[in-house]
């Protein structure tokens, strides 16, 4: 400090920002499943919200996500499988899950439908991430073969699966953008929250069972019902259609429902060619209730029914209702009684 310096040249720090100068790119690898994604999704949102008005991370780092899918199964250990695109990557990598754990029951409820959509967008993702999906846990734990004969103070070789994620990271020259979806929820103090999603949003019967689900050995005291003996919640839904036209068409019904669950509609190539993002709006509707004093009651009469919709607006009558964001049993709201998509 007490060296003299140049006279007109500014002192700046260390990382100082420069336009000129290229901006450094994050790496972000994520294992896992949809529930995986949405968790990087709502911290990604977040970071967002945070650098728009102190940008501190994004102002000298560009980020890239790379999506390594995880499949789980009760009958083998659970097999990793991988992704190709650089901007699009999530997941969670779970140890070896031995037949009978009882955890095995929530894992099963995650679903791999990003990384297959993911693959729908980018044919490389699909052959040099996907196709590992099948390959069996022992399989991508061999060490690939080394082309010389290693030397005794050389590094042991690394596993196929590491080679491949390397080989992803490197190679992965195409952006994937995946949709997120905002909701505002409307809770029964007033308070209001806005959240997102990239995948699948679960509401009434459906989130409180994977409540339950998720509390582990507290499931066998509570008990899962099925839809028959879900309580009904009435609700009033107001969805806005999509058309081959693009026009919104808007319908407001009254109905009976236990769940009503939204997910990504985009599953085949087909799909894929519409301008318009939308999604899977899915009500299991009460058609007839057994009320009986002697019996205890039950919907004796069910009925599911499918729409693809754009936008969402579901208001209790009367009652409060659980919401699931992409399968996160760790953050399930309570007590909600509107919400808008």
């Amino acid at each position: 400090p007490l060296a003299p310096r140049p006279l007109g040249l500014p002192r700046r720090p260390f990382l100082s920002y420069d336009e000129d100068a290229k901006v450094a790119t994050l790496r972000v690898v994520v294992f896992g499943s949809d529930r995986i994604s949405g968790k990087v999704a709502r911290a990604y949102s977040d970071l967002r919200l945070k650098e728009s008005s102190c940008p501190a991370l994004t102002r000298y780092f560009r980020l890239q996500f790379f999506y390594v899918p995880v499949k789980r199964s009760c009958v083998a250990p659970s097999t990793p499988q991988m992704h190709h695109h650089p901007s699009a990557s999530l997941g969670d990598a779970l140890p070896r899950a031995q037949v009978g754990d009882p955890s095995l029951a929530v894992m099963e409820s995650s679903t791999n439908d990003i990384s297959h959509y993911i693959g729908l967008l980018d044919p490389w993702y699909e052959r040099n991430v996907l196709g590992l999906m099948n390959l069996p846990m022992d399989v991508l734990c061999q060490c690939a073969k080394a082309e010389a004969e290693p030397q005794e103070d050389s590094q042991e070789q690394l596993p196929i699966l590491a080679d491949m994620i390397l080989y992803y990271c490197r190679l992965a020259a195409r952006p994937v953008l995946l949709q997120l979806y905002q909701t505002e929820l409307t809770f029964i103090g007033g308070e209001k929250r806005t959240e997102v999603f990239i995948h699948s949003l679960e509401l009434g019967h459906s989130a409180a069972t994977r409540a339950i689900k998720a509390s582990g050995p507290g499931s066998k005291r509570l008990g899962i019902d099925g839809d028959r003996e879900a309580i009904p919640l009435t609700l009033q839904i107001a969805y806005s259609k999509t058309a081959a036209s693009g026009r919104s068409h808007w319908n407001d019904v009254e109905k009976v429902c236990t769940s009503v669950n939204l997910s990504k509609a985009c599953r085949k190539h087909e799909e894929l060619a519409s301008k318009t993002e939308c999604l899977n709006l899915t009500m299991t509707e009460v058609v007839k209730r057994q009320n009986s004093k002697s019996k205890k009651s039950f919907n004796q009469q069910i009925s599911v029914s499918q729409i693809k919709v754009d936008k969402v607006q579901i208001i209790g009558v009367q009652s409060s209702f659980a919401v699931c964001l992409d399968q996160d049993e760790q953050k399930i709201l309570q007590s909600v009684t509107r919400w808008e998509l």
